[in-house]
């Protein structure tokens, strides 16, 4: 009766283990498994920075109404003779400077820090950094304004916000961008000048990968934008949204440069 007993015990300790086939088979499915797996959360993570980068410019846009609000409902001075009044420092005591907010979250490190092209965030001469840029023609122009003092928009109150980009991506801390700017001719590739025809460039970035960037509107609202389409946007009073980078202007898609061809036509 002994023997019997541990007879079946060995037989019931037998049973219990796993084959080589069957083990062979469970880490094939852990690794199909994990092959399925770390793409999807690679896209998660990569739409929570993007989401992450318009609650950003959300909160700017509580801060250009905050500065409204307390100086008569109007936007500070922009560029005189050359100069140009700093929002960074202006807006400083706002939103406290040196990233936070000011950094999309695909741009967090400046190119001392590490960053790179599209994703280097700017840096000023103050210590500031940040990697989103502002609308130059948001501002309280005068006749000596840069570029002349009626394109600008003054005040949030005009009735065409929802349409008027404020704060996007930017590679620098501002632009002045027209219906004449050219896209550019190579992804990264920046304004060479302080020229309306070259200002688009700043703006015109695929930091997100997925050929769309996110614009903090003069209404405060915030939605993402085609990079063509920022050619439809109403920068200044006198942009023509209907210009030669539009399908009601003409543009063909041989006309975009070869890395923006199969991007949404607007």
């Amino acid at each position: 009766m002994a023997r019997k007993t541990v007879r079946m015990a060995e037989l019931s300790y037998t049973r219990t283990g796993f084959t080589l086939v069957e083990l062979l088979v469970v880490i094939a499915i852990i690794s199909l498994l994990v092959s399925v797996l770390i793409p999807a959360l690679g896209k998660a993570r990569k739409y929570a920075k993007v989401v992450n980068c318009r609650g950003n410019l959300k909160q700017w846009g509580l801060v250009l109404d905050l500065y409204c609000d307390g100086n008569e409902n109007r936007f500070f001075k922009g560029p005189v003779e050359s100069l140009w009044d700093d929002w960074v420092e202006i807006l400083e005591p706002y939103y406290g400077g040196r990233g936070g907010i000011a950094c999309c979250p695909f741009a967090t490190k400046t190119k001392e820090q590490g960053g790179h092209g599209v994703f280097a965030a700017w840096s000023d001469e103050e210590g500031d950094y940040g990697s989103y840029g502002l609308s130059a023609w948001v501002c309280d122009a005068d006749e000596k304004t840069l570029f002349g003092g009626e394109k600008y928009w003054k005040s949030p109150d005009a009735r065409i916000g929802g349409n008027a980009p404020v704060f996007l991506d930017c590679v620098g801390t501002v632009g002045w961008p027209d219906h004449t700017s050219m896209p550019p001719a190579y992804e990264g590739e920046f304004a060479s000048a302080v020229m309306p025809g070259e200002e688009m460039k700043n703006f015109c970035i695929n930091r997100h990968g997925n050929a769309t960037t996110n614009c903090l509107f003069m209404d405060w609202s915030v939605r993402p934008v085609g990079l063509k389409e920022l050619w439809k946007l109403k920068w200044h009073h006198n942009f023509d949204t209907d210009g030669r980078w539009t399908l009601t202007g003409g543009v063909k898609g041989d006309d975009w440069p070869e890395w923006m061809r199969k991007f949404k036509d607007y």
